[in-house]
């Protein structure tokens, strides 16, 4: 009769725990969140009409309301902006991973992106390179180049 009861007890405490660790994992598929760690972004981008520098950054990858977005944190941690990724399918073969990251310039160093796989999806989003704005030196160079043309033709 003991070990009836202790066993009772034993199954309704295992059951008990089994329930509480599902409850969270659900918890955490709804509000999904993954640390990407620090990523370098090798030049100065913009944001929002917003300047930020070339350096580390630290990015997260979360879902609201199914929404995905990659959040960038400074060094402190403090929020800098939230970035909506663009979705697209993946249709790899290998599906037996939680996920990867890759980071890439594209467009002839127009655009950094930050693409997120994951076996369903791919997870993107894209920084526009800020344009560099040419030197004072290399102005004036230009400048005398245009004015030896305009003699050159002058004397012709």
């Amino acid at each position: 009769m003991k070990k009836i009861i202790i066993s009772i007890i034993f199954i309704l405490l295992i059951s008990c725990i089994f329930y509480a660790q599902n409850d969270k994992n659900t918890q955490n598929i709804k509000n999904e969140e993954i640390n990407l760690g620090r990523i370098y972004f090798p030049k100065a981008f913009v944001h929002a009409k917003k300047d930020y520098n070339r350096g580390i950054y630290r990015v997260k990858f979360t879902k609201k309301d199914e929404i995905p977005y990659f959040i960038i944190l400074n060094k402190k941690k403090e929020l800098l902006f939230e970035e909506m990724a663009i979705i697209k399918p993946y249709k790899g073969k290998y599906k037996k991973f939680k996920y990867r990251t890759k980071r890439e310039m594209l467009r002839g160093y127009e655009y950094f992106r930050i693409k997120l796989t994951k076996p369903d999806n791919l997870y993107m989003a894209y920084f526009l390179i800020k344009k560099k704005e040419k030197r004072k030196e290399e102005k004036k160079i230009d400048e005398t180049k245009v004015e030896k043309k305009e003699i050159k033709q002058v004397d012709n």
